[in-house]
């Protein structure tokens, strides 16, 4: 079957999944299309209608189960207002016909007409209030000073001011924007006001965070920033773009900026589906969705967001899936607790919030997946490179289930790949069969560069009730899992391998609402380190309580140090750290009774994160921390792992078994593909 009549095929079936008995769908073609056509006429894929701004002018005139069809190849200058809605069995569809690649929906516009104004300055007009710039279809950071890493700050005055005492009075940074990392987590930016001395003025914004002594700051959005190639400000007052080319000619350059805030917004509808559609370009959210309700976002891609790709607020059963999101500055999808009864699933999520002060400010930004309504699922998305949380949620009954999350915390940390932080309670939560790798970390602007706190799973503050179940998480430069004065967590079955240490429970009442850590069960998890410098477990507390802390065993250690197991507690007043093998830790905590140290020797780690059975083949026979023996394969399922250590004994297979024959003694191990 010929592609062209696939993609025709596709086409007729997505308007008969929309219409209804007396649906209608009209056509649109930046190419072929002409706004003066009928409404009849635009029935017709031969005269079509031309513009999105005739599709706004049109839009109260649609009914529901109506479908609006954009033609494939095209490109569509502009912003989608939605003013009408769909019904239940009968939502209002935006699809593509024809053949070749998805039409695009895109606010970029190109800036031209360059003009010197200093040494490697060019200005050129630009009449919309412009959020990003790209150059040669690549992302621009606004101009910073410095260039790289940041500036430190020794005092600061509530939220409002920051006083770096090496800043010369004389520099005068009386405007634009002062971008500060008032901790690990937090990435703010605030208007410049004013600079006293080497004290710099700024407006609150927003966000209640405060500066933290002895963290970083830079300085953007002035025009005396501007010194490397590409950095950009935007004069608002003279509506002038300005861009630092050096001795480069700007006319070798394709300069685009964003011409409008939204790509789709909708504010108070429901029922509409938006299928196979390119959205590109927008100054803040590609989709900006409040207080509607049944908005299905499908197989669309969305690239080069100034903001969030998709941005809801109080729109419940809202479903994105099988969308591909790149380079979004602040975040993929982020859903407030109001998104209930979501789905995000099957979207791949890449290169979201990488650049430091282009993203937003607060919590919950720089992230792959923002989520905190009830009864949510997110499922199946592979995430990758990530300012922050990879996935980031809360909200009653709600799944994390089957992702695949890789280098994440790449712009501020104290995050991970998968976050759970409650600041209502929320129960009933499951983080079920994930596959986490590469959290990185990033401690620039922060005291304490050789710390970098990037974690697998993260059970944060007040957290309670989650399930934490078949996961895998690997080579994260912190905790493998964290459960920080959280309680009722179940942990178990997941194996955590090559972490900075593989099971962290902190207690440190750091609020005065923090939880204590209790009634928690850890059973039955593999907990691995590849070094001596990698503690296989960590436990902290500013009481003497570890022993409530719940049930911790049946798991399984690798036999790596006697000092793999720490433990720090406050006794009488006094601090008191001890170190233990797990014989010494099972005697002194009263845990891990059954839990039991495997072997020492090469270690085989792989991972499947795909929704069918991988088969790897074995070059020589390997042990599982079961006591299973694996000779010419190991078949791994679906968003699951395998540890697997070598054989140390010569394999001889008798029947349907293999037997592993010692100087010592015969061990039988059942049969593993």
């Amino acid at each position: 079957m010929k592609k062209g009549f696939v993609q025709l095929l596709i086409g007729f079936s997505f308007i008969a999944f929309c219409k209804n008995t007396h649906a209608t769908t009209y056509y649109f073609s930046s190419t072929a299309g002409n706004d003066s056509y009928t409404s009849l006429e635009a029935r017709n894929p031969q005269t079509p209608w031309k513009s999105i701004d005739k599709l706004n002018s049109f839009f109260k005139n649609l009914n529901s189960g109506d479908s609006v069809l954009f033609k494939r190849g095209d490109v569509f200058n502009g912003s989608i207002v939605v003013t009408k809605s769909g019904a239940v069995f009968a939502p209002i569809c935006f699809g593509a016909y024809g053949n070749g690649a998805q039409p695009q929906i895109t606010t970029l516009k190109p800036v031209t007409g360059w003009t010197m104004v200093k040494s490697g300055i060019y200005e050129a007009p630009c009449a919309v209030g412009s959020t990003m710039l790209l150059m040669n279809g690549k992302q621009q950071a606004m101009g910073r000073y410095p260039n790289k890493g940041y500036l430190t700050f020794q005092n600061h005055d509530g939220n409002t001011s920051i006083t770096d005492n090496q800043l010369p009075a004389t520099s005068n940074w009386s405007s634009g924007e002062v971008v500060i990392r008032k901790n690990r987590w937090i990435i703010d930016r605030n208007k410049i006001v004013s600079q006293t001395g080497s004290t710099i003025n700024y407006e609150p914004g927003n966000t209640t965070y405060a500066p933290t002594n002895k963290y970083g700051y830079f300085i953007q959005d002035n025009l005396k920033t501007l010194d490397v190639l590409g950095e950009w400000y935007f004069d608002k007052q003279r509506n002038k773009m300005m861009v630092f080319f050096g001795n480069r000619n700007p006319d070798k350059f394709t300069v685009t900026t964003n011409s409008a805030d939204y790509l789709v917004d909708i504010q108070k509808f429901q029922y509409l589906t938006f299928n196979d559609i390119a959205f590109t370009g927008a100054g803040k959210n590609a989709f900006n969705i409040i207080q509607s309700r049944s908005i299905v976002i499908k197989n669309c891609k969305i690239d080069l967001t100034g903001a969030d790709a998709v941005f809801a607020n109080y729109s419940p059963l809202l479903t994105v899936s099988n969308c591909v999101i790149n380079h979004s500055l602040s975040g993929g999808i982020n859903m407030d607790a109001g998104c209930v009864n979501s789905i995000v699933r099957e979207n791949e999520i890449l290169n979201t919030g990488l650049l430091p002060g282009m993203g937003k400010s607060n919590s919950g930004t720089y992230e792959g997946i923002t989520s905190f309504g009830d009864n949510t699922k997110i499922e199946q998305n592979r995430i990758d490179s990530v300012g922050y949380n990879g996935i980031y949620f809360g909200g009653n009954a709600s799944t994390v289930k089957n992702n695949h999350i890789t280098y994440f915390c790449l712009t501020k940390d104290d995050g991970a790949g998968i976050y759970i932080g409650d600041w209502s309670k929320t129960v009933n939560k499951k983080v079920i069969s994930n596959i986490i790798l590469h959290g990185v970390g990033n401690s620039d602007g922060t005291p304490y560069t050789q710390s970098l706190q990037a974690e697998g799973i993260y059970i944060d503050d007040n957290s309670e009730s989650v399930t934490i179940n078949n996961n895998t998480v690997s080579q994260c430069a912190n905790n493998g899992i964290k459960v920080h004065n959280a309680k009722n967590v179940s942990i178990a079955n997941n194996t955590v391998f090559d972490n900075g240490v593989q099971l962290r429970m902190e207690q440190d009442h750091y609020i005065a609402t923090s939880s204590l850590i209790r009634n928690n069960s850890v059973k039955n998890n593999t907990f691995f380190s590849k070094s001596d410098m990698q503690p296989v477990a960590k436990f902290s507390t500013h009481l003497d309580d570890i022993k409530a802390f719940g049930q911790i065993d049946s798991n399984f250690y690798n036999k790596n140090h006697p000092n793999s197991i720490k433990a720090a507690t406050v006794k009488n007043g006094k601090h008191v750290n001890s170190s233990y093998s797990l014989s010494s830790w099972k005697a002194s905590s009263g845990k891990d009774h059954s839990s039991v140290e495997a072997r020492n020797g090469n270690i085989l780690f792989e991972y499947n994160a795909s929704g069918k059975a991988r088969t790897v083949i074995l070059k020589q026979p390997y042990v599982d921390v079961h006591q299973n023996v694996y000779v010419d394969k190991v078949v791994i399922g679906s968003y699951s792992s395998v540890l697997l250590i070598a054989s140390a004994e010569p394999v001889v297979k008798h029947g349907n078994a293999y037997t592993a024959i010692s100087k010592q003694k015969i061990e039988s191990f059942k049969w593993r593909d």
